[in-house]
């Protein structure tokens, strides 16, 4: 059985929600909604389990790091370590904020950059 849900918006959400209905490319608003609300309830358990080596490598890096004894640290492993931590993130959420991630960072660009290393 179907139910239907009145929700009412105030100026600055109906603003966000049209902005991240824009960015998920999904074609209705009702479904775009649904999508983001039963996407946050998903539990990401396989996405986690995923990205444990990614973690193990990272804290590897920040070992480095420390022990380096260099106050200013290394750049590039810096990069890498924040690099890592983004894909780490963007596996995690639902594909709506993977979506308006996508808009702003190319994360092919940001793997290949990891990889190299």
């Amino acid at each position: 059985m179907a139910s239907i849900v009145s929700i009412k918006f105030n100026d600055e959400e109906a603003e966000v929600l049209q902005r991240a209905h824009a960015a998920s490319g999904v074609s209705g608003l009702s479904s775009h909604i649904k999508q983001v609300y039963f996407d946050a309830l998903k539990l990401n358990v396989g996405v986690l389990q995923d990205i444990r080596s990614d973690l193990d490598r990272l804290g590897d890096g920040i070992e480095r790091l420390r022990e380096s004894g260099n106050d200013r640290g290394d750049p590039e492993m810096m990069l890498s370590i924040l690099c890592g931590l983004y894909v780490m993130v963007r596996r995690s959420v639902g594909d709506s904020v993977r979506a308006q991630a996508d808009q702003a960072l190319d994360v092919a660009a940001i793997e290949s950059y990891l990889k190299a290393r």
